[in-house]
């Protein structure tokens, strides 16, 4: 008895040290009912290194209703450590804060350029909801207002076109600070392997979001040692890895709470994700770095320790142990002249809205750092998105000018990718991104100087060739031959045909014909996305002056009268029409060529009798 005695009491002090070791043990809460101002407390967080570091907390009051309908903000302020240097410090979101050893909340808020550290804290309350939100698929955003689809004629058979409209940009939303309101702290987003150039040209994006852009990377050997539960514990930082690989980019802040595997942190939204899948890793505070404007740390994240699942208002929210979320493994190879040769590997979050920013960052980063950004250049860019079930969409495009040019190729890749994330359609996965680019010290553009036909009265039936002529930069000419055929269906008594690029073709009909739809399956997605316009053809794009309209994703070029009756009979189906004033008849192109291509002629057809 004495022998199983003793077993039994050491197997629960076994069991007592594990629960603190894995931080099962829930502290006692001090409800936001019983705070007041005077209140004094300790808080925790890290200001160098892996040492978790108290400092002193003096509760001035409850502001109620603060930050949002129902929500009240804790204000207090903070002393000890390097605050009196360094004010609220960013990448403190989270640190949590204790009275009489009962957790009150988490940093969260602060004024910017304040002198003292004057901080607003979430009461815990609000946090712990953030867990027991219940799981939902994540949400899917709009296909970009920038793109469509339209099914016109091709000739012999029907095809999907993407309309790509160059001239407009996704909306990124709008983040606003206020120096003398109580704002989210800045959540430090660290660069590795990056470019400052890249850094700069999209840190505007991540500001926006909240975030603020700064230098980092991996401590060297990081990343040997296995992950450890007891690595996470109340007020140690952790990292949301964006991107890992040869790149990497993550967000910081610090654990507030922990019971078992369950993870609150951040006391205030990332991105406002609602349900998320975002990898997260324990993060090495280098330094405390004071500043007049925001102070910071420096750090670095180790290995892959979770997942976090909920990017709600008052927190986010993870799991310790669970499997890393699938990611977007991207592979980008660089063939430079003379003879030199870099490959990328990384992995990018898979969401909606972050990947295709991403992809454009990342790839952008890597042809800067690279290629030149002043003088003539050309890049040669295939590229091929791998889908679940064999299937691909493939790009091939050429790309050139005199300044710049590298930063073109990120958003050419991007705009598909943002297309396929944002559809929504179960069926479509994306297994993984390759790119390659051979890049030219040289200018291959074209202006198109010349189009003719072989006929300039045509029937319905018929078959012509267009001659475009191109001018290159040397003044040299060349010839490029377009097969077009004139639909047999044709009853106008004159047909406008449009030659031009790919980027002048799109921004045309986007002025003049309202021929968009979304793809009504991943299919009918994939085909059209498959024959995007690119800078390296001539198209030309028959046009009749007929009215036409768009339901369901096919286009219905001069309907006959009964047909439109038909649909409009409905409610239903004549809330989902698109008119337009003319009718795409045809649109053909020719093969790839050596050149970016720029320039646009329209030819006139006069239709007489009909085919014999």
């Amino acid at each position: 008895m004495m022998m199983i005695r003793r077993l039994l009491l050491s197997l629960g002090l076994i069991v007592v040290l594990a629960s603190c070791l894995l931080g099962q043990a829930s502290p006692p809460i001090f409800p936001l009912k019983d705070v007041h101002a005077g209140l004094k407390g300790v808080g925790r967080t890290i200001f160098e290194g892996d040492k978790i570091q108290e400092f002193q907390v003096e509760i001035l009051g409850v502001l109620k209703n603060a930050i949002a309908p129902q929500r009240d903000l804790i204000l207090a302020r903070l002393t000890g450590g390097p605050l009196a240097d360094t004010g609220v410090i960013s990448g403190m979101s989270g640190s949590p804060v204790y009275v009489d050893g009962k957790l009150v909340g988490a940093v969260s808020r602060a004024f910017p350029l304040s002198k003292d550290a004057i901080a607003g804290i979430t009461p815990i309350e609000d946090m712990m909801s953030v867990g027991t939100a219940p799981a939902a698929t994540r949400a899917h955003l709009s296909p970009p207002q920038n793109l469509h689809i339209a099914r016109v004629s091709g000739g012999s058979s029907d095809l999907d076109r993407i309309i790509l409209d160059e001239t407009s940009e996704a909306p990124v939303p709008q983040e606003t600070t206020d120096s003398n309101s109580l704002t989210d702290l800045l959540l430090p987003l660290r660069f590795g392997g990056f470019s400052n150039a890249a850094i700069n040209m999209f840190s505007p994006q991540f500001r926006r979001l909240g975030l603020e852009p700064m230098a980092g990377g991996i401590i060297s050997g990081g990343g040997d040692s296995p992950p450890s539960p007891a690595d996470l514990t109340p007020g140690s930082m952790v990292s949301l890895l964006l991107v890992k690989g040869d790149l990497l980019l993550n967000i910081d802040c610090t654990v507030t709470f922990r019971q078992g595997n369950n993870l609150y942190a951040c006391g205030h939204q990332v991105l406002a994700e609602g349900p998320a899948a975002f990898p997260f890793a324990p993060a090495h505070v280098i330094v405390t770095i004071p500043s007049i404007a925001s102070s910071f740390k420096i750090d670095a994240p180790g290995a892959v320790m979770g997942t976090i699942e909920q990017d709600r208002f008052d927190a986010i929210y993870g799991q310790v142990g669970k499997k890393t979320p699938p990611m977007i493994p991207v592979h980008v190879h660089l063939d430079s002249k003379p003879g030199k040769v870099s490959d990328y590997h990384f992995d990018i979050v898979e969401e909606p809205f972050l990947s295709p920013l991403l992809l454009n960052l990342t790839v952008t980063s890597a042809m800067m750092a690279t290629e030149r950004s002043v003088g003539d250049s050309t890049l040669n860019l295939n590229a091929r998105i791998h889908l679940s079930g064999g299937q691909s969409v493939n790009m091939e495009d050429v790309l050139s000018g005199e300044i710049g040019t590298s930063a073109l190729v990120g958003s050419t890749v991007a705009a598909p990718l943002a297309m396929l994330l944002s559809s929504g359609f179960p069926d479509l996965k994306v297994q993984d991104i390759d790119l390659g680019v051979t890049s030219l010290d040289e200018r291959r553009s074209a202006t198109l100087d010349q189009a003719w036909s072989t006929k300039s009265e045509v029937r319905p039936g018929d078959h012509l060739e267009v001659t475009a002529l191109i001018r290159l930069p040397g003044g040299e000419t060349e010839t490029e031959k377009i097969p077009v055929d004139i639909p047999e269906s044709v009853t106008d008594k004159m047909l406008s045909l449009v030659v031009g690029s790919g980027s002048s073709i799109n921004a045309m009909e986007f002025r003049f014909s309202g021929l968009g739809s979304t793809p009504r399956d991943s299919q009918h997605l994939i085909r059209a996305l498959n024959r995007m316009r690119r800078n390296n053809r001539i198209y030309a794009l028959l046009m009749a002056p007929q009215r036409s309209f768009v339901m369901a994703g096919d286009e219905y070029p001069s309907p006959p009268p009964s047909l439109l009756q038909t649909f409009l009979a409905d409610p239903a189906a004549a809330s989902s029409v698109v008119f337009s004033g003319t009718s795409v008849v045809g649109d053909f192109e020719t093969k790839p060529t050596p050149y970016a291509i720029h320039g646009q002629k329209t030819l006139m057809l006069k239709v007489t009798g009909s085919m014999n």
